[in-house]
């Protein structure tokens, strides 16, 4: 599920939507994206979640949170 913010999440916020798989994009918060990668790398997200900014017109500042799947392993 995709969840959508205009501020900043505390750690058991953002933890409950990591735990569950969740996508979170966070708007308008474009200089905050070092903030947001440290605090999912500090919950213990880091390898199983991307962070990315985006500064396309049709969502200037977006970071998005999206779950790493891993590569499917071919039989």
């Amino acid at each position: 599920m995709k969840h959508v913010y205009t501020r900043l999440l505390d750690d058991a916020e953002l933890r409950s939507h990591l735990e569950r798989g969740d996508t979170v994009a966070f708007e308008n918060l474009a200089r905050d994206w070092e903030k947001i990668e440290r605090q999912v790398e500090h919950l213990g997200y880091g390898d199983t979640y991307a962070v990315s900014r985006t500064s396309k017109p049709s969502a200037p500042g977006q970071i998005k949170l999206s779950p790493v799947h891993p590569p499917r392993q071919e039989r």
